[in-house]
């Protein structure tokens, strides 16, 4: 009896998500907005998917998206398989960040750019925002803390989310205060883009996961972003596949990936130590048995007291 009681309770917990008992296992995608799809299949396999990217202006406002039809058609798949969809605002850009420390130095431009965001909200019907200022330094940091701040209070009483992609690597800390921990419903931990080709191992996701709680992030809103794709090239693990990479390595030819045992060992990392994965990015994925996600799923799975889908 008591046995039944607590799989009634865990389960019902698992249902309710944040606002259960327990929180849920978050699985984050990532799709570019300038190419590929995601398919069905993918969808059913996540929990939020962020569409990347919408830039700032300088003063606070939004340069138009590239293929709203596409991010309108993405809703409605994601909505109909109760995935959340963010938008992800900034991105790597080049490096390019002087538009954010534009906003982040001025208090009108931060108040254009969160009007703006709830604008964009609201229009293609999303359920957040998620912040990719890549990336604010020591100098940026309380802009950065403001506009996070503002964010926060407008899009959590509309009852929106609000979450931040940041570098896995130990010289970002500067540039995001503690107090953004609370701002924020999680952090996208990006623990990959080290040196190449070794530039996102096992090993350093466990240290920017501790780093990153050890400076005050709860377990509770930090979650471990992997890799699709190989350093240097870049290429999709897909493309490194059908050129002869194993799925079953993290090296070849000189470039370094995360391999189906890789992914799963991070996955279980982020179940011990974390409170979800996230991918940059989907479209870079093999299909069949060699998918990446797939295999995340699958290491959910086998965790006792989950379910398969998570809320």
């Amino acid at each position: 009896m008591k046995v039944t009681c607590l799989l009634r309770f865990v389960l019902v917990a698992l249902l309710l998500g944040p606002a259960g008992a327990w929180a849920q296992f978050r699985v984050v995608g990532y799709v570019p907005s300038w190419r590929g799809e995601v398919s069905g299949a993918q969808l059913r396999q996540l929990t939020h998917v962020n569409y990347a990217f919408v830039q700032p202006t300088p003063t606070g406002g939004l340069e138009p998206i590239r293929n709203p039809q596409k991010l309108r058609q993405l809703v409605a798949a994601a909505h109909a398989a109760r995935v959340r969809v963010l938008i992800s605002v900034g991105g790597w850009h080049d490096g390019d960040h002087s538009a954010f420390d534009s906003i982040g130095a001025r208090p009108s431009y931060r108040q254009a750019l969160t009007t703006n965001l709830l604008r964009f909200v609201e229009e293609y019907q999303l359920d957040g925002v998620d912040m990719d200022w890549e990336h604010p330094d020591s100098t940026t940091a309380p802009g950065y803390a403001a506009l996070m701040q503002q964010l926060d209070l407008e899009l959590h009483a509309r009852g929106k989310l609000l979450t931040a992609a940041v570098a896995g690597g130990t010289w970002a800390g500067p540039g995001i205060l503690p107090s953004v921990f609370k701002n924020v419903d999680f952090l996208n931990i990006m623990a990959y883009d080290d040196t190449p080709p070794d530039h996102s191992t096992y090993a350093a996701a466990e240290q920017t996961l501790a780093y990153w709680k050890g400076r005050g992030l709860p377990t509770s809103k930090a979650v471990l972003g992997v890799p699709f794709y190989g350093k240097p090239s870049g290429e999709a693990f897909r493309v490194l596949l059908a050129r002869g990479a194993s799925p079953q390595a993290d090296r070849f030819q000189g470039e370094g990936y995360n391999g189906l045992p890789t992914i799963v060992s991070k996955t279980h990392l982020a179940l011990r130590q974390a409170s979800g994965i996230m991918i940059w990015e989907l479209t870079q994925d093999a299909a069949g048995s060699n998918s990446l996600l797939t295999a995340i799923t699958q290491a959910l799975a086998k965790q006792p007291g989950r379910s398969s889908k998570r809320r």
